[in-house]
C-alpha cells in the first residue's frame, strides 16, 4: 500500500485535465488540500474527480485502462461460460490473456493497476467524506456529494472484496500504510455502511445525468446481500481454508431478507424499467433512453468526462475500427453462451458474426451501424454484438477518438434487479412469484410476443430453479461483467469450467488450457506483489 499512498497523498481526487468536458476547469493535479475544500465549486470537481476513476486511461500516469475502460471486462468475464479469447489477437497484449486461461500471478501489471485504481477512487473519496461536510454551500447538495463519495466508495471495496478478498480498510485521509487486511467480513461490512448511508441521502434520480442516486444505492445493496447469502449458502471459501476470506460470519436468512427488502423498494417505488427494444441498451445513439433501465453507468465521451472506453480492445463484432467501428476480436463469447439461447429469444441478436462491409448498415436515431455478418453454422465468426460504436466517420467529425468508445457502460441495470428480486423471493420462499419475474424479463426479450415466451419458458425450464436463473442471467447479462461472479458466489464455477466444450469454434481458442490451469483458489486474484513488497504486514491469498 506505501506506493499507493504515496501517488495519492495529494488527496485532491482529480487527475490532471481528466474532467474537462464536465467542468471545463484548471487541471488540479498539484493543488494541496490546504487550499482546496474551500467552496461549492470545489466539492463539485472533487466528486467529478472520483466518478473519473471508472474509466480513466491512468492514475497519476499509472494503469492502462484499468477498470471499466477495458481491465475490468477482463477480470469478470473470462475463464467461464461467458467469453473468451482469440490468443493470436492479443499475443501483443500479454498481461491480458492470462484472465482467460487462469495462469495470473501477483506479478500481473493489470492486477495491480486494477487494484492499486480502485484505492485511487477510495482515497478520493475519503477526502470529501471528510472534508466537504466543513464547506459553506446548499447543504442538501453537500449531503448528496458526501453521499454519492460514499456510494462510489463502498462500491469500489464491493469489488476489491469480490476480486481479492479481505484487503486493508482505508477511510480516512491519513491512513496507516503498514495496514494488515481486514477480513472480507470486515470489507462488506464497510460496504453495507456506505451503501446504506448514500441510500439514506441521495435523491430519486441525481440533478446530473449519469450520477448514482437512492436507487443506485440499493441496487448495490442487493446485490452484496445476494453475494453475501448465496456464498454462505454454497460453502464458498471453504476450499482452501482461509479464514480472512470466509463467509462463516453470515446470516443467509437475514441477507436474503434485506436483498429481498430492497429490491422490492427499486421494483415498486424507482421508477426504473426495462426498455425496448433490447438492443437500445447498447448504443451511444439510444443512451438517453436506456438510462430508463441503466441504474449506474460508466459514462462515455462527450457526454461524460471525455474518457472513452477503449472498445476495440473489448467484446463486439470483429472488424475494422478505423472503417467500420469493428473491434480487434480480442473479447469472443464461448459456444455455451450462444448456445443457451432458443431461436425464439431475441437476445439471440446480441450475438452475430464479423464486420466486413462499409456499404451495410441501418440506420439508429440518425447513427449509421454497420451490419455484421449472420453467424455461420460451425460459429467460427461468433462474436458479442451488444455494444456497437457508429459510422468511425461520423464519429471523428463529431470530436470522438478513432479508438474510442462513446456509448455509456452499465455496471447495473434494472432488468439485473428484477433477476436479483426473482432470486430473493425463490430463497425466501416465493418461486411463483420469482417466476413471474423471470417472465418479465424473456417478455422483453421476444419483443412482448407471448407465443414465443411461452415457447422459450417451455426450452428453458430446469428442474432446479437456481441453475434456470442462473442461464437466464448469463441471456440477459452476458459480457456486462457478472457471470463470473454469479459461479463463484453459487458455488458453480468448478463445475461450469469443467463441462466447458473443448471443440473449438476458431484456431486462437483454447478451452483445454481453462480447464487444466483452473483450481478452487483462483476465484480470488493475488494480492499484488508490489504491495507485498512494501507492506510486510499483508499476507497473500492461498495458492500463489
Amino acid at each position: 500500500m506505501k506506493r499507493i499512498l504515496v501517488l495519492l497523498i495529494a488527496g485532491i481526487a482529480i487527475l490532471s485535465g481528466s474532467c474537462k468536458k464536465m467542468l471545463d476547469e484548471t487541471p488540479y493535479s498539484v493543488v494541496s488540500t490546504g487550499n482546496f475544500y474551500k467552496t461549492a465549486s470545489d466539492a463539485e470537481l472533487a466528486i467529478t474527480g472520483v466518478y473519473d476513476v471508472l474509466n480513466t486511461p491512468s492514475v497519476q500516469g499509472l494503469g492502462n485502462q484499468a477498470l471499466w475502460g477495458r481491465g475490468m471486462h477482463y477480470m469478470t468475464n473470462l475463464g467461464v461460460d461467458d467469453l473468451t479469447q482469440d490468443i493470436r489477437n492479443t499475443a501483443g497484449v500479454p498481461e491480458l490473456l492470462p484472465f482467460n486461461n487462469y495462469t495470473y500471478t501477483a506479478e500481473n501489471p493489470l492486477i495491480w493497476y486494477s487494484y492499486f485504481s480502485l484505492y485511487a477512487g477510495i482515497n478520493r473519496a475519503n477526502f470529501i467524506i471528510e472534508k466537504v461536510p466543513s464547506i459553506s454551500m446548499n447543504t442538501t447538495r453537500r449531503a448528496q456529494i458526501v453521499g454519492e463519495a460514499q456510494y462510489l466508495r463502498g462500491m469500489f471495496y464491493a469489488y476489491l472484496g469480490w476480486l481479492w478478498g479481505g484487503v486493508p480498510l482505508i477511510t480516512g485521509t491519513v491512513p496507516d500504510i503498514s495496514s494488515p487486511r481486514a477480513s472480507l467480513q470486515q470489507v462488506l461490512q464497510q460496504v453495507e455502511a456506505d451503501l446504506k448511508a448514500a441510500y439514506a441521502v441521495l435523491p430519486a434520480r441525481a440533478t446530473l445525468a449519469g450520477r448514482v442516486n437512492k436507487y443506485t444505492a440499493a441496487g448495490f445493496l442487493a446485490k452484496l446481500f445476494i453475494y453475501e447469502a448465496s456464498c454462505k449458502q454454497n460453502n464458498v471459501g471453504q476450499s482452501p481454508n482461509f479464514p480472512l476470506n470466509s463467509f462463516d460470519w453470515v446470516n443467509v436468512n437475514d441477507a436474503y431478507a434485506q436483498a429481498l427488502n430492497y429490491c422490492k423498494d427499486i421494483y415498486d417505488n424507482s421508477g426504473y424499467r426495462m426498455i425496448r427494444p433490447f438492443n437500445y441498451l447498447f448504443l451511444s445513439s439510444t443512451e438517453k433512453a436506456a438510462r430508463d433501465e441503466n441504474m449506474m453507468i460508466v459514462q462515455a465521451g462527450p457526454n461524460g468526462n471525455q474518457e472513452y472506453i477503449l472498445f476495440s480492445q473489448l467484446s463486439g463484432p470483429r472488424g475494422n475500427y478505423r472503417t467500420n467501428s469493428g473491434t480487434n476480436g480480442f473479447l469472443r463469447p464461448v459456444r455455451e453462451a450462444y448456445t443457451k439461447l432458443n431461436a425464439n429469444d431475441g437476445r439471440i441478436n446480441s450475438y452475430s458474426g464479423y464486420l466486413n462491409t462499409t456499404t451495410n448498415f441501418v440506420i439508429i436515431e440518425n447513427y449509421k451501424y454497420y451490419t455484421p455478418d449472420p453467424v455461420l453454422a460451425n460459429l467460427s465468426n461468433l462474436c458479442n454484438n451488444k455494444w456497437r460504436e457508429d459510422d468511425p466517420t461520423a464519429k471523428t467529425a463529431r470530436g470522438i477518438a478513432i479508438y474510442g468508445g462513446e456509448a455509456d457502460f452499465a455496471i447495473l441495470r434494472f432488468a439485473d434487479i428484477v433477476l436479483t428480486y426473482a432470486e430473493a423471493r425463490f430463497q425466501t420462499g416465493d418461486e411463483v412469484g420469482a417466476r413471474a419475474l423471470l417472465r418479465e424479463v424473456r417478455l422483453r426479450a421476444c419483443g412482448d410476443d407471448v407465443t414465443k415466451v411461452s415457447a422459450i419458458t417451455t426450452a428453458y425450464l430446469k428442474a432446479n430453479f437456481m441453475d434456470e436463473l442462473l442461464d437466464e442471467r448469463e441471456r440477459e447479462l452476458s459480457a456486462e461483467g457478472w457471470r463470473r461472479f454469479d459461479l463463484i458466489r453459487t458455488g458453480r464455477i468448478a463445475s461450469v469450467v469443467n463441462s466447458l466444450s473443448t471443440s473449438i469454434m476458431f484456431t486462437g481458442q483454447d478451452p483445454v488450457s481453462i480447464k487444466q490451469n483452473f483450481q478452487p483458489y483462483k476465484i480470488w486474484y493475488p494480492i499484488p506483489s508490489r504491495d507485498l513488497s512494501t507492506n510486510t504486514n499483508l499476507i497473500q491469498n492461498p495458492g500463489y
